[in-house]
């Protein structure tokens, strides 16, 4: 029987709607690191270079521009052409010194926009654990992980500069908030209710925004404002 492994490559017609590609150009598109982002939240850096910004014409021209160093995601060179880039990460052409930072659109495709130069970034807690040495570490939405600060809970946000985190913001009612998947994904407003979920049921919450009130899960959304 043939080898059934990790392929690659993915097929454009089945390439997840948040990469929002062209889809008949040619069969096939290039497959994401598995790492930071899951499959279905992640773009292949020489796709965003090939065919979100246009700045190279091949798969083998955003080889030869990444080898050159010339690429910075989150503050890092990066050389790989499968790095998978999500939501929440700033991409950085060190010639020119312009910004990127990978957003989200309507339906929860990606967005890529042209930033300003910033060390603080506001990011989504997903997680938090106990490291060596009784320090208490959270997991961000953006695969990283950083010391944690007085009062952070999972579903928080904090604003995180030079890997440290300079400010909490609370998921709860009154809340500004930014919905990062689902159908309202995109969209913003304030946090009217949360209500915790059981063993049967997940969480929800009911958000005023765009189109007046309408509610989401809990993963959808994230605080970014008091």
């Amino acid at each position: 029987m043939g080898n059934k492994g990790n392929d690659r490559h993915v097929k454009r017609l089945a390439s997840p709607r948040y990469q929002h590609v062209e889809r008949k150009v040619n069969p096939y598109i290039i497959k994401p690191n598995a790492g930071r982002h899951t499959s279905a939240t992640s773009i292949a850096l020489a796709t965003v270079l090939k065919e979100k910004l246009g700045v190279v014409g091949s798969t083998k021209e955003a080889k030869i521009v990444l080898g050159s160093g010339s690429v910075e995601v989150n503050g890092k060179v990066i050389r790989d052409f499968r790095y998978p880039l999500g939501f929440g990460d700033v991409l950085k052409f060190r010639e020119g010194n312009e910004h990127y930072r990978i957003g989200v659109g309507r339906k929860g495709v990606v967005n890529i926009e042209k930033s300003t130069a910033t060390s603080e970034q506001v990011f989504k807690v997903i997680g938090k654990y106990v490291s060596k040495g009784n320090k208490e570490m959270i997991r961000l939405y953006n695969g990283s992980v950083v010391q944690s600060a007085k009062g952070v809970k999972v579903n928080d946000s904090v604003k995180v500069k030079d890997g440290k985190v300079s400010a909490v913001i609370k998921l709860e009612k009154g809340a500004s908030y930014l919905v990062i998947r689902g159908v309202h994904a995109s969209e913003g407003g304030t946090i009217s209710e949360i209500r915790p979920g059981t063993a049967v049921r997940p969480a929800i919450v009911e958000i005023d925004g765009k189109g007046g009130k309408k509610e989401t899960l809990l993963d959808n959304v994230m605080a970014v404002g008091a």
